[in-house]
């Protein structure tokens, strides 16, 4: 496949959502803290999720989805825990965070509204997973989706995360070609990689949670893939579509067996890293049963109260609950 890189249309397209300000002041207060709080630990924060694109209802217990990426993991735990945002043991949150990175992460400021749960990962790491050579899909899945660099230590490494961004959305290309239709314009196009990242998650979501999600994403993400797929004409990937209307496109090459079996290989092999991953977050995110109970209290408009035993033993006693869950969800999504 060719390598050259992304133009600088492309790059413009993606900085010009990525770096804009951010208008969220109690974030912005928030994410100054962090950075004097870290004493030089920190490299960047980027802001990603559902609560950056408006796609879900916020309230007092959402919270902000946000990479943090470090120079190294030990300095960084540190000072949180010199800060008191944690009472993590910095040594032990390091050598966990080499396993399967990124790491989630709770941090709490007193006086502030903002609850982060961050995903930690270091610089050269997340250079790496924003790549051709990432070893799933965690970070890739949610970077190639509308983002902000909320927080930057210098202008190069503002450069560096903004082509870990840049490269996020080339990347598509390698993981959506089995699944896209003969001819799509950049609309199409940014819905069906949504539709094939999310059909792959842990927990699938329902078919139209795509659709829901690129509507919160279009007026965003659009110029994007425009960008990104005039790049691709360029590299010889695509030529316009011969039915497909003005702005459409159709591949070049045709997908062979081996590069689909390649594909879904890619993706087990990253839901079998994000099912393991889990185990690490129950040690790393602090109050992890309290935020999930809240996040399924809010998502499912019903209150789920566990008992003693529940709340001493989870790991052991909330599986029924977790199957009755999904079965449930299952159920509402399947009836019309």
């Amino acid at each position: 496949m060719p390598t050259e890189g992304p133009s600088a249309a492309l790059r413009e397209a993606v900085a010009g959502r990525a770096l804009s300000p951010e208008p969220d002041d109690y974030l912005e207060d928030a994410v100054q803290e962090l950075a004097l709080a870290a004493r030089g630990a920190l490299d960047g924060v980027i802001f990603f999720g559902s609560r950056r694109t408006g796609a879900a209802k916020a309230n007092q217990w959402s919270a902000y989805d946000l990479f943090v990426v470090v120079h190294r993991y030990r300095p960084f735990y540190r000072a949180m825990r010199d800060a008191g945002l944690s009472g993590k043991r910095p040594g032990f949150m390091a050598l966990i965070s080499r396993w399967l990175p990124p790491t989630q992460y709770s941090i709490r400021f007193k006086d502030s509204p903002v609850h982060m749960k961050t995903a930690v990962i270091q610089t050269d790491t997340f250079l790496r997973e924003t790549g051709p050579k990432r070893r799933d899909h965690f970070c890739i899945g949610r970077l190639f989706q509308p983002s902000r660099i909320v927080y930057a230590r210098d202008r190069p490494t503002r450069e560096a995360l903004l082509a870990g961004l840049v490269s996020a959305h080339t990347e598509t290309w390698a993981w959506t070609r089995p699944w896209l239709p003969p001819a799509f314009d950049a609309s199409a196009y940014g819905q069906n990689a949504l539709a094939v990242s999310l059909s792959w998650e842990v927990r699938p979501e329902p078919p139209d949670r795509a659709e829901a999600l690129w509507e919160a994403q279009r007026e965003e993400q659009t110029p994007v893939f425009k960008a990104l797929l005039i790049d691709l004409a360029a590299r010889g990937e695509l030529a316009p579509a011969v039915d497909g209307g003005p702005g459409a496109w159709s591949p070049t090459r045709e997908v062979d067996r081996s590069e689909t079996l390649r594909l879904k290989l890619y993706f087990r092999r990253s839901i079998a890293r994000s099912t393991t991953r889990w185990l690490k977050h129950v040690l790393s995110f602090e109050g992890w049963l309290e935020y999930i109970l809240r996040k399924a209290n809010r998502h499912g408009g019903e209150s789920i109260e566990l008992s003693e035993k529940e709340r001493r033993w989870p790991l052991i006693l909330l599986w029924p609950r977790v199957f009755r869950h999904l079965r449930d969800r299952k159920r509402k999504e399947s009836t019309p």
